[in-house]
């Protein structure tokens, strides 16, 4: 078991990748400058480091092993943590999944670094989850789809998924990370998700007319006396205002 040698572990960004390097990467686990990265495919030829190649049987050892020994609910926190937009993620999981798998999974309830911040990562993630369940907004294509773009910081696309499925059963819909410039469709039977270089969306005729309304309806009962830009962005901060039908 090597200690204390840094040991950079890279892999494809995928989360069946991460899983494997936990399990190729057994032998640090103990080693406090442990760091797992991301690599593009313009950069895997300059980095020094071990590269990981994505094992999906390996993977699935692992997936089984951590729920198994510890719990199905560790393994959904690994999933969560896993879509945060921070840099230091995969690092956090896999020195937390090591800690785990050793003293028990209570360590996400302690101040253990990683785990802490790791749990820290799993609320910010839920929290942004939270906003755009009350926040997302669909405006009706042409064909009928219900659309809605988003632009979230961390990649909370899968976890609203099941929500909307549920609340229209019925309906097809779309909901696009511009940011991420991925995009899932429901077909009213199943979801998909896609990655699009661009998009070219026609609204249908009702939606414009139906946009126009809010928009009017919106602004004429704002009273711009008593309009007050700090309470909006404490109650709901600036960043996610962007697609909002309303012209804040």
């Amino acid at each position: 078991m090597r200690r204390n040698i840094l040991a950079n572990y890279y892999y494809d960004g995928s989360f069946d990748g991460l899983l494997t390097v936990i399990y190729m990467a057994y032998e640090d686990r103990e080693n406090k400058m442990l760091r797992v990265n991301t690599y593009t495919e313009q950069l895997i030829l300059s980095l020094d480091g071990i590269h990981i190649t994505t094992d999906f049987s390996k993977a699935r050892r692992v997936e089984k092993a951590i729920s198994e020994k510890l719990s199905q609910n560790f393994l959904n926190n690994i999933r969560t943590c896993f879509l945060s937009c921070d840099k230091n993620k995969d690092t956090m999981i896999i020195h937390t999944v090591y800690k785990a798998l050793k003293q028990g999974e209570e360590i996400l309830n302690s101040l253990d670094e990683h785990a802490f911040y790791m749990t820290k990562l799993v609320k910010q993630v839920l929290n942004e989850r939270h906003k755009y369940l009350g926040l997302l907004r669909f405006k009706e294509m042409k064909d009928g789809t219900m659309f809605s773009t988003i632009e979230p910081k961390n990649n909370v696309l899968p976890i609203l998924i099941s929500h909307f499925k549920n609340r229209m059963k019925r309906e097809r819909f779309a909901i696009y990370d511009k940011g991420r410039k991925m995009i899932v469709y429901y077909d009213t039977k199943k979801a998909e998700i896609f990655f699009v270089e661009s998009l070219e969306i026609e609204w249908s005729d009702k939606e414009i007319e139906y946009s126009e309304l809010w928009k009017t309806f919106h602004k004429t009962i704002s009273i711009k006396e008593r309009e007050n830009k700090k309470l909006q962005q404490s109650n709901l901060p600036k960043y996610y205002w962007k697609h909002l039908v309303e012209d804040m």
